[in-house]
């Protein structure tokens, strides 16, 4: 059986939620709340603050597709193995309602993990809102870490 990616590890080892550690995660308060090996599924938590708004008063469109990326990236990593990472090569956003400082969760899931190519999509929402603000389609590349 192949050893699981050491993100998916981390997070079995841990009580959610797992803060997440790179500086622009850390910034926007984001959280790993579910990573579902089988599922191909992750839930993310974010809490962008007054900094992350953009002129018109809502976040800026460019941290909406931040939040759906990683979700979708970390839905990958719950099924890589160790030793494989992966490239986003292809990533659209649907914004849907503008999106306001304060709580949100992002849901992806996996829709296609081939041996080359990754097939994600992912959802925004207000914490709380059934309604979602964005949805997001990812296509990544595998790649081997050396």
């Amino acid at each position: 059986m192949r050893e699981p990616h050491p993100s998916l590890r981390a997070f079995q080892a841990s009580t959610p939620p797992l803060a997440m550690t790179d500086p622009l995660a850390r910034s926007l308060k984001g959280a790993i709340l579910e990573l579902d090996a089988e599922a191909g599924r992750a839930v993310l938590a974010f809490e962008p603050d007054e900094g992350f708004k953009q002129g018109g008063g809502v976040i800026h469109g460019g941290i909406v597709t931040t939040m759906l990326d990683y979700a979708m990236a970390l839905a990958a990593f719950s099924r890589a193995a160790e030793g494989q990472s992966f490239a986003t090569v292809s990533l659209t956003t649907h914004f849907l309602r503008s999106a306001l400082p304060g709580r949100h969760l992002a849901r992806a899931h996996l829709d296609r993990m081939g041996a080359r190519m990754i097939f994600a999509s992912a959802e925004l929402f207000r914490d709380g809102d059934a309604q979602p603000l964005a949805t997001g389609t990812a296509v990544m590349a595998m790649t081997r870490i050396k």
